[in-house]
């Protein structure tokens, strides 16, 4: 992987057990983001430990963050990290909100 930036946040989400983990470049129509990275966790709580150690990795490696939203109890955590917005869902809400075909005509790897 070319981006170092996306190696670290890949890195921090697997380190945290994020599961069933891709990204998405949508760099072609999305003026506000390069990439949507997108997990599954087991729980709320092991989602706001990802989006916890996503914000740390972010100040030690000077990678500015908007915002953090969906904390508390929340099935559905956002890391807005500039050029890299990562969603980090519970299994629940992801099949729910269905990201991945809202993006579907955009390239998408899968990492884990």
């Amino acid at each position: 992987m070319e981006d170092k930036k996306m190696q670290i946040l890949i890195e921090t989400i697997l380190d945290k057990k994020g599961e069933d983990l891709i990204y998405i470049d949508v760099s072609q129509n999305n003026p506000l983001a390069r990439f949507f990275i997108i997990t599954t966790v087991t729980s709320n709580r092991h989602a706001l430990a990802i989006g916890q150690a996503l914000k740390e990795a972010c100040e030690i490696n000077d990678i500015p963050i908007r915002n953090v939203e969906g904390k508390s109890s929340s099935e559905w955590v956002l890391v807005d990290a500039n050029d890299y917005i990562i969603h980090i869902f519970t299994k629940e809400a992801r099949i729910h909100y269905g990201l991945e075909k809202l993006w579907a005509n955009y390239p998408i790897v899968k990492v884990n």
